[in-house]
């Protein structure tokens, strides 16, 4: 026989949600809290162990601006004005609910420079935040975003997990880079404006599953925010992605949210059928890439955050290189 049946394994389960957030315009933070929270009372329903929203969600509260703030100056006006809300709305969050909560990505300042970064909140814990590494025109030219250069990979008592930000997932070596240091669940908070970018992200969401044996969960934005410029028109269709492989379904969906409609979406992953996947599987992706000699170099930092419930210090550094 070509194939043996699997060693039978501990399951080790995950709930994920992804929100699927619509843009809409708000006249204050409160408003723009009430919504968030709406969502994680959700994912709290659905007694989720990790919750993700979209990229650039708190783009929202460009509408409490002036009308005629410009683009650039817009984006450090809500880094400015609303970080620090930002910040304590999802921390109480994590903790009220006790949930670890992907919180999109928002305007923030490190080190001085504005960038778009993921905020990553565990309950009773500072966030994790990780920079985008990619930026596109729009992000370069018109919201003038630097680019960051560093890696996070958050440890849970389910196991690891990290996010890359929508235009970093077209990027395969970050995937690999995260991978071999233990991600098994790859969160993607995205805001595309046409089904062309959605294609992207989501193909390559897809492929960074396969290639890596890893689940990939997307998080997009619906809805607009009329006259603002690059915010007047969103497409998304999240989804929570698998291998593909006979452990999973067979066109490693997990689940999909519907199209450009304000809903979650909601998956039982296993991430013993990874472990499975990837010792006895039809294609040993993740073993194969360990061998095929074309290592990747990552000349940034990657941080694997070590959470105190595993009695280890709360970071460390790992290099910067795999293979």
């Amino acid at each position: 026989m070509r194939f043996k049946a699997p060693k039978p394994v501990l399951s080790r389960p995950v709930r994920v949600t992804s929100i699927q957030y619509h843009l809409r315009r708000v006249a204050s933070f409160e408003a723009f809290s009430d919504q968030v929270e709406a969502f994680v009372d959700v994912g709290d329903d659905y007694d989720s162990d990790l919750i993700v929203f979209p990229e650039l969600f708190t783009a929202q509260l460009i509408s409490c601006l002036p009308k005629d703030t410009e683009p650039a100056a817009s984006m450090r006006e809500i880094a400015t004005r609303f970080t620090e809300a930002y910040d304590a709305l999802f921390m109480r969050l994590a903790k009220d609910y006790d949930r670890i909560i992907v919180a999109g990505s928002h305007p923030r300042f490190l080190d001085g420079k504005l960038m778009n970064v993921a905020g990553i909140f565990v309950p009773g814990h500072q966030p994790v935040l990780q920079p985008k590494l990619h930026l596109t025109p729009t992000e370069r030219k018109t919201w003038k975003y630097e680019a960051g250069h560093e890696l996070h990979v958050v440890e849970t008592d389910f196991g690891r997990f990290a996010a890359t930000i929508c235009y970093d997932t077209q990027f395969p070596e970050i995937a690999r880079v995260l991978a071999e240091n233990g991600v098994q669940i790859l969160c993607v908070p995205y805001l595309t404006d046409d089904r062309r970018g959605w294609n992207r992200v989501t193909v390559c969401a897809r492929a960074r599953a396969v290639e890596n044996q890893i689940y990939v969960v997307t998080s997009g934005v619906v809805g607009s925010l009329p006259l603002i410029t690059d915010l007047t028109a969103q497409y998304a269709q999240s989804g929570i992605y698998t291998p593909s492989d006979y452990f999973f379904p067979h066109d490693g969906i997990a689940t999909e949210a519907s199209v450009n409609t304000e809903m979650v979406a909601v998956a039982d992953l296993d991430l013993a059928l990874l472990d499975q996947a990837r010792e006895g599987g039809s294609v040993l992706n993740h073993v194969d890439a360990a061998r095929d000699g074309l290592h990747v170099k990552f000349d940034g930092r990657v941080r694997v955050h070590h959470l105190p419930w595993l009695t280890k210090a709360e970071s460390t550094d790992t290099g910067n290189a795999i293979g």
